[in-house]
């Protein structure tokens, strides 16, 4: 069944899908600004959310997000990048003889779980008028590349992609493969600061059922609301209180000794070093988001597409790449992503392999 979503309902959703996000995804401080901007400009924070059961076979959802370096779009400004893109997407999908009745997340995080969000809160003054919003995700956690999405790795390609600024330029592309549509994506970004919006993969309901993370937005509301608990009851125990709502284990908690950061083409890599409590390090490799974690010995004890996710452990706020400093309290934690990711017919799980392999790591995939 449908629900509305008012402002306590998304809090709980971007707290959420900040931890699902696995280091990306963007910050959470970046999607309640941008929610509490939105209030203070008079809009109305309410949209409806919809079950995939609700849509008609043929009604048509399509993603929108932020694309970029995680630390550029926290500093810059960010929003009508969003709806110039999902403009431009809407245009080339109607040159295909399609309309797009609805929005979805293409990843999960503090700030592109809000970006459709946003773009339906302003596609009318009027909520009951506003863009429905599907309750799937194209991932089920944070992705870094184009090339590393399960929609595009289970069949659908990127294209038309829209893409848009926040001055009002609107670019619709068509790119042969998922690799085109990254060069072009990525070289916009760039050219733009390093921020773009960007909106595709039009999917109808039959396709989102079968090649998305249904159910996800309410998944990440059900952990948001564990973190809202923890943080007005810090006697609870996180990983008991997690553990009612999704899989996890925790790996260790500790201090952040040392982050290595770069940002290089539109992303950021780095090493972020944790000196636990027992006096054991423990290393997370990340590209945007975290890729592996690895002890002192090498033991790896996760890789992508499963999720590795971080929380302060004084603020008890999940916790991005682009939020952690060095000297914070932490927990590292892990859990699966969804499961279609691993089915072996699709094998979308392969296209990890480049980038594990570009940070050092030949071995297998290592599974919660």
């Amino acid at each position: 069944m449908s629900r509305t979503l008012y402002k306590q309902d998304i809090l709980e959703i971007l707290y959420g899908a900040t931890f699902l996000g696995a280091g990306g995804g963007g910050s959470l401080s970046f999607g309640l600004d941008m929610l509490e901007k939105l209030e203070k400009q008079g809009e109305t924070i309410e949209l409806e959310l919809l079950s995939l059961d609700e849509l008609e076979k043929d009604d048509y959802a399509a993603m929108v997000a932020g694309l970029g370096s995680p630390v550029a779009m926290l500093e810059g400004e960010f929003g009508p990048d969003a709806v110039n893109a999902f403009k431009a997407f809407q245009r080339g999908f109607a040159a295909e003889g399609k309309t797009v009745k609805y929005l979805y997340p293409g990843e999960m995080g503090g700030f592109n779980t809000f970006v459709p969000m946003m773009v339906a809160i302003l596609s009318d003054k009027d909520p009951a008028k506003r863009i429905g919003f599907v309750d799937t995700d194209g991932n089920g956690r944070a992705v870094p590349e184009l090339n590393t999405t399960l929609t595009d790795l289970r069949g659908y390609p990127p294209s038309p992609i829209g893409l848009g600024n926040g001055t009002g330029d609107q670019i619709i592309a068509y790119a042969t493969d998922d690799k085109a549509a990254e060069v072009i994506a990525r070289q916009l970004c760039m050219a733009y600061g390093q921020q773009i919006g960007f909106s595709t993969w039009g999917l109808s309901r039959d396709e989102m059922k079968a090649h998305s993370s249904v159910g996800c937005v309410t998944y990440a509301q059900k952990i948001g609301k564990v973190f809202l608990q923890l943080m007005a009851d810090q006697n609870l125990n996180p990983v008991e209180e997690l553990s009612k709502v999704m899989e996890i284990r925790e790996i260790c908690r500790g201090k952040i000794e040392k982050i290595n950061l770069k940002a290089e083409g539109g992303f950021d890599f780095g090493t972020t070093v944790i000196l636990a409590e027992n006096g054991a390090r423990y290393y997370i490799d990340f590209k945007n988001e975290n890729m592996l974690v690895r002890d002192e010995a090498g033991k790896v004890y996760l890789t992508a597409p499963d999720i590795i996710c971080f929380m302060d452990t004084d603020t008890y706020l999940p916790l991005t790449n682009a939020d952690t400093k060095e000297g914070m309290n932490i927990f590292l934690g892990i859990s699966p992503v969804d499961e279609k990711w691993w089915l072996e017919d699709f094998k979308a799980y392969e296209c990890w392999k480049p980038i594990l392999e570009a940070i050092g790591y030949t071995g297998d995939f290592v599974r919660y």
